[in-house]
Parts: C-alpha cells; structure tokens; sequence
C-alpha cells in the first residue's frame, strides 16, 4: 500500500542503515539477497540505487550471487531488464502454483500464464540463473493436481526449483479461513508425505538433485545463500524484520 514517495523514503532509509553498519562486515561479500517481502515492487532506478549503496559500503566479490525475489504481477520485461543492470545475478519468481483456482485460494495476485510470462521475460533480460518457487500441501490438493505443478515448472527449465509444503500459521487470513470451514480441507499428513516424495523422485529424474530439505538444483546451481545458512556462515540482515547471524 506504500506510495512511490514513501518507498524512496524507505530506500534512502535502508542505504542511511547499511552505510551505517558496513564495518560490522570486514571481509568480503560473496552473496547478498533482497527478500522476502516484495522487492520486486521497486523500480529499477531504485533498485540501481541500492546496490550501488551495498557496492560502496561493503567488498562484494566479482561473481557474487546477487539474488532477489520477484513475484508475477509486480513486473514487466523492462523492470527485468533495470534489475539484471543493475547487478542482480539470480532471480526467484514466487509462482507458487501453476493451477489457477489454487493461486485465487491462495490470495494471489497473478495467473499461471502470468508466472510463465514472468519467467519468459526473464530469460530474454539475460538471467541464466532463475529459480521457482512452489508450494504444496495447499488445501484441496492432491498428488495429480501437484504434479501438474511440478511438470509445468520444469518444462521452463529453471536451474533451481524451491519446493515447501505449506504450513498455516495461527492469526493469518489462511488459518481464519480453514477455521470457518471456507477451504477445502488441507490434504493429510499421509498425503503431503507422498507429494514430497514424489517431488523428490520426480525432480531426480529430470536431473535436479536435492540439495536440502526443499531446494533442488541442477549441476551447479545450488543457491550459495541457501548453503550459507545450513553451514552456519555469517549474514548480516538491513531493512525492516530483518535478522543478522554475526559472530555467534
């Protein structure tokens, strides 16, 4: 709901921060990720003027991974284009679903073909390094319909597909819904356990290998920020919600 005033208010905020906490990193940066939330709703010329501030303020890597999320919806071919000048290197598109009657349970704003046109674009950007993010255990779900998921994603040719089993979190739109009876019910346990094993073998055979508990990837592509945060590596986190692990 932010006016465009009020997000360049918050990108001169963000860079006040990092300028601020650059010799909390000494060394030198080998990944750095926008999101969660929607940084894809930034323009292109703001989203220039925040890696230039992370590029002045901290020694990033020639050939860092530069990842940020991208939501169907908040973008068109020429953002795209902005986001790859502007240094981002890899690109995580929330499509969470290719049926179209689950993205609407979902509350979501975009269609399957806008998430297949979302991708599209971003390969003609130039990005070689795009992930997609999927969900399953949605309520009505079952393994045909998640199946028809998983093989539209990968008929894309993503590098790196990021498959979570949906949780409901108490005191969210989704969990007051369930609780009214207004969803389909969520599929049981026995079920979720076969979508992910399932996902599993699929994914292994058109030659994503799991990584971690819900990240696949072709040869390669394993994202490095993921790996740092199961290896115990160092991050500091700027920006509002967001959290650090430094120095223990």
């Amino acid at each position: 709901p932010a006016s465009e005033e009020e997000r360049d208010n918050y990108i001169d905020l963000l860079c006040r921060e990092i300028r601020l906490r650059t010799l909390e990193v000494p060394g030198q940066v080998d990944t750095v990720f926008l999101g969660g939330g929607t940084p894809s709703l930034m323009t292109a010329a703001q989203m220039r003027r925040l890696m230039e501030c992370l590029s002045d303020a901290f020694a990033i890597l020639p050939g860092a991974e530069i990842s940020m999320e991208v939501n169907p919806g908040t973008v068109d071919p020429e953002k795209l284009r902005g986001f790859k000048a502007a240094g981002i290197s890899r690109i995580s598109i929330g499509v969470q679903s290719f049926d179209d009657s689950e993205l609407r349970l979902l509350g979501r704003i975009h269609t399957a073909a806008e998430a297949r046109e979302t991708f599209l674009a971003a390969r003609e950007a130039g990005f070689d390094n795009i992930n997609l993010d999927l969900m399953s255990a949605l309520p009505g779900q079952n393994i045909e319909t998640w199946s028809h998921t998983l093989k539209e994603a990968v008929s894309l040719g993503p590098e790196h597909i990021s498959a979570y089993s949906l949780i409901i979190e108490e005191g969210t739109p989704l969990s007051s819904l369930l609780d009214a009876g207004k969803l389909p019910d969520l599929p049981s346990e026995e079920e979720d356990r076969r979508m992910y094993h399932f996902t599993k073998q699929f994914l292994a055979s058109k030659g994503y290998r799991r990584y971690e508990i819900s990240n696949y990837a072709g040869e390669g592509y394993e994202c490095r920020h993921n790996c740092g945060y199961w290896t115990g590596h160092e991050y500091l986190g700027m920006g509002l919600g967001a959290s650090s692990y430094l120095g223990g």
